[in-house]
């Protein structure tokens, strides 16, 4: 039968558009009998029929007649289930079309109908629960009171018939709908919301639904209702008690899986901040469920979890969740896809790590914890962790010291796991650090000490010195505010001799000799002036001044040519800091040198910088390091270069009370002076140093540093 050929008897057209509601039954029902025994074809061509000729008219009273045409053509077939798919869009269609008429009581009329069809028709609608949903959801909104409550009641038989389908049936596609949902999730209005929400609890209810799979549409909308700060909307804190109460739902599903329950939510939610650290305890939770799983399956490798509960789409979407990349996984082991997303879970982590919620600082910390365990027992499998290096690198950066710090400690960490798999990174690693130092409190200054202290074996510790120097000379602040807790860490990890000696022939190399239009003297001699002061004071340098001041009398010539071969390392560099110079010779008890330098830095004029250097150097020879200089004021005739390099200090200085204090101290000596005295009577000198030598090199230093100023200045007058 043609479409244009259908001529319906006069007892159905003519009771069918009738406004009386029996006489509209009675129709439908004439209308079932001429349909009982026609083919399927013909039952779409009245369906279309009754869609083109009367439910396409202005005139209400048509569609309302071809809308209950429509329904009594699925009270027909609703018992021919072979047919009832292929002619589904021909009566549903139409009546999904007048939901958004312009007419509230087509709008109503059209709802009441597809209720019944739906009735009629059972689980079979669920094909094309999309299309229905998709401007039911607009009809929650619609002004006319009526119309929104023929929208809650079919929305209430569409829930119902979802949660009856059988798994076997295929009516109901669970992807297509949920990204309906998604779709439809961000509308602002918070009565939509509370809908939706409402159908996310639906689904999860079903056994045979795993909602986990395709949490991705849906989850990060369901936290941001939680930060909704729209009060105009009576319906805005309904919205986000459902968002929450959902979330934990969610939540407690994990637990379920992990057989662990930790989760306890129940801060109400006044503020904005509060909000968003509910949210990212939520997050934490969940991680740390994830995270526990994994644990417990690394302990008991023999343990075989449910593959469905601990499927990959589910941990990828609960990781994901907050840095937003979704992927579908599902085949995925849970230890795999764990560490897959460590890049993500860390990165989170060690951010949250920085925030002022003391709870969110201390869940971050447990997972940050957490991980490092599961690292330890991942490691005797052969799993490499080196792929998370430049997150961590990348977190390094983070201006939060306690972020650094966390950071630090996976680098330290990895460092002692995987050295010969990172030994392509070291550069860079090295450069992230050093970098770090540059605005680091002491603490983080500390920790990256450390960590350099694993790198630098002896392929590495030549790189860490010129880096940490290249630093100090591009930033005078941390020259002046670091360089001495860097160089005494450098000591405290390696052999300090060896970064002494390291350092000094580096400035020589680098900082001195690299051409006349350089003129790095001036970080050369305030670094140099850090390295003397450490020397003296620090008291882990002990064994390096011992050394020193016990040289001229070293019997082992093995030991005295090293501490000669160290001492001339550094005196050379020393050299072009006058004052450094001079407590060096101090040190190793050479006072004729010390005169001589003192006469030499007399032959040029002085400075303040060399005066109050002098100063400094004068009140620590009133340091226990000098006790044993003092004493040897008493031997004036086996020491006379001593008490005339003092004469000399004295005489350098300005009048001022450091000055009086150096010539009281001096006067006073010639009052218990003994000629005959002598302290050291029972220590026999074993070697001697080359003055002159010494000497000499002094001199080629400041004659050295005066050339170098000299074409300095002719290159900027040119």
């Amino acid at each position: 039968m043609d479409e244009k050929n259908i001529n319906l008897p006069e007892p159905v057209t003519k009771n069918l558009f009738d406004k009386s509601q029996e006489k509209r039954e009675q129709g439908g029902a004439e209308l079932i009998k001429v349909i009982q025994n026609a083919t399927e074809k013909t039952i779409i061509e009245i369906a279309k029929h009754l869609k083109d000729r009367y439910i396409s008219q202005q005139q209400f009273q048509y569609k309302k007649g071809g809308l209950h045409g429509l329904y009594s053509i699925a009270i027909d077939i609703s018992k021919k289930e072979t047919i009832i798919k292929n002619c589904l869009n021909y009566i549903i269609d139409p009546m999904v079309d007048c939901m958004r008429d312009k007419e509230e009581r087509v709008r109503y009329t059209a709802i009441e109908y597809l209720f019944l069809t739906s009735k009629q028709l059972g689980d079979y609608v669920l094909n094309k629960l999309e299309d229905i949903y998709s401007y039911l959801v607009q009809s929650f909104l619609d002004p006319d009171e009526s119309v929104r409550k023929a929208a809650s009641q079919l929305d209430n038989c569409l829930k119902s018939l979802v949660t009856s389908t059988a798994p076997e049936k295929q009516n109901f596609k669970i992807q297509s709908f949920v990204k309906t949902i998604s779709q439809q999730i961000v509308f602002k209005n918070q009565q939509v919301k509370l809908n939706l929400i409402s159908w996310i609890n639906t689904l999860n209810s079903i056994p045979h639904i795993e909602l986990f799979d395709y949490i991705d549409g849906f989850l990060i909308e369901l936290f941001l209702m939680l930060a909704d700060t729209n009060n105009k909307d009576p319906f805005t804190n309904e919205a986000k008690v459902a968002a929450r109460k959902q979330l934990e739902e969610f939540q407690r599903d994990l637990e379920r899986y992990s057989k662990r329950s930790s989760f306890n939510q129940t801060q109400e939610m006044k503020t904005h901040r509060q909000i968003i650290h509910i949210l990212l305890g939520l997050f934490l939770n969940w991680i740390m469920e994830y995270l526990k799983i994994v644990s417990n399956e690394l302990d008991q490798p023999s343990v075989q979890f449910n593959p469905l509960e601990l499927s990959g789409g589910q941990i990828i979407k609960g990781i994901d969740l907050m840095s937003n990349i979704f992927e579908q996984r599902r085949d995925s082991v849970l230890q795999s896809v764990i560490m897959e997303k460590l890049n993500n879970i860390l990165k989170i982590i060690l951010s949250l790590l920085s925030l002022d919620s003391l709870q969110i600082v201390n869940q971050a910390q447990q997972i940050n914890d957490l991980l490092l365990q599961i690292m330890d027992k991942m490691k005797a499998s052969g799993k490499e962790f080196v792929d998370i290096m430049p997150t961590i690198q990348d977190m390094l950066k983070e201006k939060n010291n306690h972020t650094a710090e966390k950071a630090l400690m996976w680098m330290r960490h990895l460092l002692n796991t995987q050295t010969e798999k990172l030994k392509p990174m070291i550069e860079n690693i090295l450069e992230n650090l050093i970098e770090r130092l540059k605005d680091a409190e002491a603490q983080v200054v500390e920790n990256v000490m450390d960590v350099l202290a694993r790198i630098s074996h002896e392929q590495y510790f030549d790189m860490v010195i010129e880096k940490i120097l290249d630093i100090f000379h591009k930033n005078v602040n941390l020259l002046n505010r670091m360089s001495q807790i860097i160089i005494k860490k450098l000591c405290e990890f390696w052999n300090a001799e060896v970064v002494y000696t390291q350092i000094c022939n580096k400035l020589l190399e680098n900082y001195v000799y690299v051409g006349d239009d350089n003129l790095d003297l001036a970080f050369t001699q305030q670094l140099v002036q850090s390295l003397e002061y450490l020397l003296i004071t620090e008291p882990r340098l002990q064994n390096i001044r011992m050394k020193l001041k016990n040289y001229k009398y070293e019997k082992n010539q093995k030991t005295a040519k090293s501490t000669y071969e160290f001492f001339i390392s550094i005196y050379k560099t020393f050299c072009y800091n006058e004052v450094s110079a001079l407590s060096l010779s101090l040190l190793i008890e050479e006072y004729e040198l010390t005169y001589n330098i003192i006469l030499t830095i007399a032959e040029q004029e002085t400075n303040v910088e060399i005066l109050v250097q002098i100063a400094r150097l004068t009140l620590l020879l009133e340091s226990p390091v000098f006790a044993y200089l003092r004493l040897q004021l008493l031997e004036s005739a086996n020491h006379p270069f001593l008490i005339q390099s003092l004469q000399g200090l004295m005489m350098l200085l300005p009048q001022s009370p450091i000055q009086k204090y150096l010539k009281s101290r001096l006067k006073n000596i010639e009052l218990f002076i003994k000629p005959d005295s002598d302290l050291s009577q029972n220590r026999e000198i074993q070697n001697k140093l080359d003055t002159q030598l010494l000497l000499q090199l002094f001199k080629n230093s400041k004659q050295e540093q005066q050339d170098l100023k000299d074409n300095y200045a002719k290159t900027q007058s040119k």
